[in-house]
Parts: C-alpha cells; sequence; structure tokens
C-alpha cells in the first residue's frame, strides 16, 4: 500500500500540479501478523474508494478519473486521480492507474459479525458453517476478524485463519424460541397495529381482535391483544437496538486498523417498521451505522439468511398460523434496516434461505477482489473535520456503482492520526493485537450518575437518579453512547438496569418510555451464548423483582416471561410469573379464561423446594378470590412444615382465617387469626380480622378492646400484609446489593 499511495503522489504532483502528500510511517520490520501501516492524506485530496461491477458482480478494469462523477453534499467535486487496487492477489501488477501496472496489492481486512439474536440454534449452525467455506477460500496474507455478539467469540483481525475457523465452531444462535403471547401475531401486523394502540382503536387492531378474540368480545380480551402488541413491539425495538449499537461499537473500533476494511455481517434480520408512526421504532440508527462505516473507512456486506419458512413450519414451533398473507412484507421488513445501512456503508445485502449462503458468499469474494481509489479535491467548505454525503457516478454503462454515502474529510490543517502501534507478537501465527479501540463520548449527566454508582451505595444512586433534570435524556444518553465502564460490561448491566427502572417509576412519559427501551436492550446485552449464567439470571430476578413492587402488571408482563424463558429452573422468576399475572387479574384486565394459567403458573412454582410454601400460600389466596375455599384450604394443608420466614407464616395463617370464615367456621378462622398475631405480633390485619369477627359473633367486649389497641397502636407499626401484593420487592435491597456484588466478581 506504501508504494501504491507514493507512485499516486508523484504522478498527479507531476501531471496536475496539486499538493497531494502522503506521510507514511516507517516502523521496522514488522512480523507477519501486523496489518499494513495507515496511509496518512492531508486535506488536499480525499480518498474515496467505489467498486465498479458487472452484471455478473465481475470488476469493471481500466477506468479513470474521466470516468467518474463525484459529489460532496450534491455539488461536483473534481476527480483527478482513479486507481483500481486488486486485492486478491499477491502479484506484481495488480493494480492500475488509468489502465497501467504500478504496485502490489495491499492486505485485505475482513470483519466477520454475526448478530446471534437473529438467529436460533438451527439457522445458526447453516450459516456458520457457509461463512466457514468462505474464510477457507481467501487469501493466506488476508487479515480475517470474528465478532460475535451480544456475547460470543471476539477474535481481532489475525492471518491465523484457523483461529478464526475455530472461534467460529463455537457460535450459536441465541434467539429466543416461539413466543411467550398468547396471540398469533406476525412482525407487520405488530408495526401496523402499534399505530392504531394510542387511539385503542383502528383497522388493523381491530380486525385483530376479531380474528384473535373471536367470541370474546369483552374488553379484556382486547386489552391483553394491546399489551401484547405493545411488548412485543418493545422486545423487538430492544433486540435491533442492541445489535445496532453493538455494531456500531464495532465499527468504531475499526477506524484504528489502517486502509480500508469490510464487515461481513451475517444476520437473520431485525424488525423494524416500514411505516411512519408503526413500532418498532429504530429512528435515526440506520444513519448512525452508514456514519460510522464512513468514519471507520469500512464498507458492510450483509449476508440476510431468511429463516421464516423454518420458523413457520418448524417443528419447535407451537402455535399454528390463522394467516399467511402479506408473508413477503414480513421478510421484506426483515431485511429493510439491514439494506438501509448496508447499501449507505458501500456494500450490498444478499439474502438467502438455511442452508443456500454458498452462491452469495462466493459472489461477495468476487466483489471483494477489487475496488477503485479516487482521489477528489473537496471545496473549502468541505473541509470542516465532519462526515459529508458523498455519490459516486460512472459513465460506464450496465455497471454497478458501489461506495459509502458519507465521506470524512479532515479541517484544514488537521494532521492524520498515527498507525496504531505494532502489537508484539510471540509467533507471527499468534492471532494480531487489536489496537486502542475508539468510543463513543459518554454524555456528562451519564458520567455525573456513573460516579455516584461507583460510589457503591444504592441509595444514595437512587436519590440521584429521583433528583435528575432530565431522566429521560440521560437513559437515552446511554443508549446512544459507550458504556462509562467499556471494559466491565456487568458493571454496565446494572447500572442500565438501575437507570432503567427508574425510568419506569417515574411520573414522565418520555422517562417510562426511554426505561423500558433500555431494559429490552439489556435483555440482549446480557445474555450468554451457551445459556444463562448465575449473572443474567440474577439482573433479570432483580429486574423482576423491582417489576413487582411497582404494581404495574402491563410494563411487568412485557419482561418477565422472556426473562423465564431464559432462566425456566429459576424458582423466584417462577412464582414472580404467577404474581404478577394475579396483578393482573386484580385490575380486571384478564379474563376468566387465563384463571387457571395463573393458577398453573402458581402450581409450576410449587416444584420448586425454595418457593412452594410461598406458592401454595398466594395460590390459596388466588382460590380465596375466585370463591374456591375447600380447594384453597387443601392448598394449605400441603404445606409440609411451618414456614421459617415470620412473614410468610403470618401470611399462611391470615389465609387460612379468610377461607375459614368464609366457609362458616368462626371459631376455626378466630384460632388462625390468632396464630397469625402469634407470628407477627401487633399486626393490624389480623387484629381487624378478629375484631370484625368478634363483632359478628356479638362478643362486643373483646372486639371494643382489639379497636382500643389498634388505635394505640405505633405509627410505625409495621403489618407485612401491606406489602403482600407486591411479592418479593420486601428483599429488592438485598437482591440489588446482590447483583452488585456479583458485578464486582
Amino acid at each position: 500500500m506504501r508504494a501504491v499511495a507514493f507512485r499516486v503522489a508523484l504522478l498527479v504532483i507531476a501531471l496536475l500540479g496539486c499538493r497531494v502528500f502522503l506521510a507514511q510511517a516507517r516502523p521496522p520490520q514488522q512480523s507477519q501478523e501486523q496489518p499494513p501501516p495507515r496511509i496518512r492524506v492531508t486535506v488536499e485530496v480525499v480518498p474515496v474508494d467505489v467498486q465498479v461491477l458487472d452484471r455478473a458482480g465481475q470488476p469493471v478494469p481500466a477506468l479513470g478519473p474521466e470516468k467518474f462523477t463525484v459529489t460532496i453534499n450534491g455539488k461536483r467535486r473534481r476527480v483527478i486521480s482513479a486507481e483500481q487496487i486488486r486485492t486478491d492477489t499477491n502479484d506484481e501488477g495488480a493494480s492500475s492507474f488509468n489502465g497501467g501496472p504500478l504496485s502490489t496489492a495491499p492486505k485485505r481486512v475482513i470483519m466477520i459479525a454475526v448478530d446471534c439474536v437473529s438467529f436460533d440454534a438451527t439457522g445458526s449452525r447453516d450459516a456458520i458453517q457457509s461463512v466457514a467455506e468462505f474464510v477457507r477460500t481467501l487469501q493466506q496474507d488476508d487479515y480475517v476478524g470474528l465478532s460475535a455478539y451480544p456475547n460470543g467469540a471476539f477474535l481481532a483481525p489475525t492471518m491465523d485463519h484457523a483461529a478464526v475457523l475455530r472461534a467460529l465452531n463455537t457460535v450459536v444462535g441465541q434467539r429466543d424460541g416461539p413466543g411467550t403471547g398468547r396471540f398469533n401475531l406476525r412482525p407487520t401486523e405488530i408495526i401496523d397495529a402499534s399505530r392504531d394502540v394510542p387511539a385503542g382503536t383502528g383497522p388493523t387492531l381491530d380486525a385483530l381482535f376479531q380474528r384473535e378474540c373471536g367470541d370474546d368480545i369483552g374488553p379484556n380480551c382486547r386489552t391483553m391483544l394491546v399489551n401484547e402488541i405493545t411488548s412485543t413491539a418493545l422486545y423487538y425495538e430492544g433486540q435491533s437496538t442492541a445489535s445496532l449499537g453493538m455494531l456500531r461499537n464495532l465499527l468504531m473500533q475499526m477506524q484504528a486498523y489502517p486502509g480500508r476494511k469490510t464487515v461481513l455481517l451475517v444476520s437473520g434480520g431485525m424488525v423494524a417498521s416500514d411505516t411512519p408512526g408503526g413500532r418498532p421504532d429504530l429512528g435515526s440508527l440506520g444513519m448512525q451505522v452508514g456514519r460510522e462505516a464512513a468514519t471507520a473507512n469500512t464498507a458492510i456486506y450483509t449476508l440476510f439468511v431468511d429463516t421464516s419458512l423454518h420458523d413457520t413450519y418448524g417443528a419447535e414451533t407451537r402455535k399454528g398460523e390463522r394467516t399467511s398473507t402479506n408473508r413477503s412484507r414480513d421478510t421484506a421488513v426483515l431485511a429493510r434496516w439491514l439494506e438501509q445501512f448496508t447499501g449507505t456503508a458501500g456494500g450490498a445485502l444478499f439474502s438467502v434461505t438455511v442452508g443456500n449462503a454458498a452462491s452469495a458468499l462466493s459472489r461477495i469474494q468476487s466483489e471483494l477482489s477489487s475496488y477503485y481509489l479516487l482521489g477528489v479535491e473537496p471545496a473549502d467548505e468541505d473541509r470542516d473535520g465532519r462526515t459529508h454525503e458523498v455519490a459516486v457516478k460512472t459513465t460506464q454503462s450496465n455497471v454497478t456503482v458501489r461506495g459509502r454515502r458519507w465521506v470524512m474529510i479532515p479541517a484544514r490543517g488537521a494532521a492524520a492520526p498515527a498507525p496504531p502501534a505494532a502489537a508484539p507478537t510471540a509467533a507471527p501465527a499468534a492471532p494480531a493485537v487489536a489496537p486502542t479501540p475508539v468510543r463513543r463520548v459518554v454524555p456528562p449527566d451519564v458520567v455525573a450518575l456513573a460516579d455516584v454508582f461507583d460510589r457503591g451505595s444504592a441509595q444514595a444512586f437512587e436519590k440521584a437518579l429521583a433528583e435528575s433534570n432530565d431522566l429521560a435524556g440521560a437513559i437515552r444518553g446511554l443508549r446512544q453512547s459507550d458504556s462509562p465502564w467499556p471494559e466491565n460490561r456487568r458493571r454496565t448491566a446494572v447500572f442500565a438496569l438501575e437507570l432503567g427502572l427508574s425510568g419506569l417509576r417515574s411520573t414522565n412519559r418520555d422517562a417510562r418510555d426511554e426505561g423500558g427501551r433500555l431494559l429490552a436492550e439489556y435483555h440482549v446485552r446480557v445474555r450468554e451464548p451457551a445459556g444463562a449464567d448465575a449473572f443474567e439470571c440474577a439482573w433479570l430476578v432483580t429486574e423482576t423483582t423491582a417489576l413487582e413492587g411497582l404494581f404495574m402488571p402491563d410494563n411487568a408482563l412485557q419482561f418477565v416471561p422472556r426473562a423465564l424463558q431464559r432462566c425456566p429452573s429459576n424458582a423466584r422468576l417462577n412464582l414472580a410469573y404467577a404474581l404478577i399475572s394475579e396483578q393482573q387479574w386484580i385490575q380486571g384486565r384478564t379474563t376468566a379464561a387465563q384463571e387457571p394459567e395463573i393458577l398453573n403458573r402458581y402450581e409450576q412454582a410449587m416444584k420448586f423446594p425454595e418457593t412452594e410454601p410461598e406458592a401454595r400460600v398466594r395460590a390459596a389466596r388466588f382460590l380465596y378470590g375466585l370463591g374456591q375455599f375447600d380447594r384453597g384450604l387443601a392448598m394449605l394443608d400441603g404445606i409440609k412444615a411451618s414456614p421459617a420466614d415470620l412473614e410468610l407464616r403470618y401470611f399462611a395463617s391470615l389465609v387460612r382465617g379468610q377461607l375459614l370464615r368464609a366457609r362458616g367456621r368462626m371459631d376455626d378462622a378466630a384460632a388462625a387469626y390468632r396464630a397469625a398475631l402469634a407470628a407477627w405480633p401487633g399486626a393490624q390485619s389480623a387484629q381487624v380480622a378478629l375484631m370484625t369477627l368478634a363483632v359478628g359473633r356479638g362478643n362486643r367486649e373483646e372486639a371494643g378492646a382489639l379497636a382500643e389497641t389498634i388505635q394505640m397502636a405505633a405509627v410505625d407499626q409495621y403489618d407485612p400484609w401491606w406489602t403482600y401484593w407486591l411479592g418479593d420487592y420486601r428483599a429488592y435491597p438485598a437482591v440489588l446489593d446482590k447483583l452488585r456484588e456479583l458485578a464486582r466478581d
């Protein structure tokens, strides 16, 4: 690449009289494993690289500068040089300047990025096998890296292709299984119906209501449908935002590598609205990805592996499809955002079905074999150190031009960044150590909150969040920037969890929306590729514990079922799912048909020794609400030993008293209420229950004494029944402390 740049400069200076300077470092003899040095270009000429391909995807040779037209911000700029650079050979004469051989080809840097949460295990296996074959066809001196996100293998660009293949072999799909929802909703239906949700009615929402609810035309079914539309849209939004955010981070890291780079993105697609007002709404993220690619001088090629047919008819799909209309739009939606930022970044999107990627990867290999490096003279107004929109056309007929839509133009007099220091390696075959990555600036308000978080006091951090002048802005700032602790993923996840929960607690609607988006995004970011580990499950339990305390079941049910899907054997999550479902029932937002489902969830929690007693108590109280008193008593009789937890012992006795009184067994009910007071002396609810029972039996003296005791009780006398409906929230401080401790390990 040094030879290419130097000879281009001489010819340009000699023939055109333009001031082009190429500064380059001449380090000591480098090991085979270090990438080629970076070209340093001053502001007089801006390098713009494009690919020119014929209909078969083959590079078109021998095009001079007169064949190209370049505009920057819509204004034409002079093209003073055009060099075709071959990147698939080491032979002399592989590059040409206006048709003449000049230099050897530079080394290629190809980063393979796998969006693991867009695939299930089956889809990822076929895609990864195809990518492995692609790696085997690359030149031996190509630098190849791997990033399987959110938390899969990472390997810096290296010529050790065998190491890349070994790392690829560890990549697995991390997408959730079939949806946990009640209804059969396709991505495009979610998008269209989400536009109707604010008004509570609309053509798509009304049609789905008729189809999904059938004869159940009451308000509860409609409420559940709206909740599922909202929660699924939020889930898709979080997944796509997390994927694009991690791709942006990867592109920023690519800035540290010299020369032109390529990212080969392998994805099963992302759901994002294709109509105004629909959700999931990804805003300007696609444009931001394109800008990051321009700054990093990186082209993006995307292999979209369409798994929709497999997903519809696979054996693991539990729910039958009620409609197959508009299936092509579903596929288009999955590919739309990928295509948007891929085209912006100067590459192309190739759609394939599962097991059919070989031809597309062969085409990508062909397209990567050559590109043109154009020397473009910017105007003074362009030289401001920012990215500018650029467009390249050619007068050559029947060809395709691929180029980025954005170009970074340094300010006049600004020095190009120095090449990264050579990383020492033990042997030529060892993987290269990545240069220090470029980071996105963390906003000052996020930094201030992070400083409070670092002091270790959960109470102080909660106070700082409550006093924030712009909580929605702080949450948004974290989502759009780097982590305050880029090397500590767990600490960032805990910080994001507390920040997101604070947003949900807020009375500000924007803060609540941003908090929900942040939590949805971190459901993806905390995932482990081989299955949830202790930290991920603890994070989800902490989130669920806080959501129980909010008593906002519609919001909680956007997260808890998917948390349980990740950690199905976690006892507290199973119990929380049942309780939050009952919270929704208390609010009158479920149907009678769902009551057995709630009871089944309690019975599932009874399968775990840790939660069996509490699940029985809560199931008995739910049966009391249903009027099934004998069944509730039988549920309590199944508790084998008196609970060691005094609050739980109090709940069990109080609920037993309620059931016995409903059955007309007044003496037994009184004994149960007294047992409740023995477990928790002075508890107001048990005393009121005894007093009411005494009044009903005509025992006015006992009732009066109890009334006086209640009135004379201390102001701070605590009754556990007051927080019964908040589930595990009473233990939230301890649960949060445990999670923070795990983040420090």
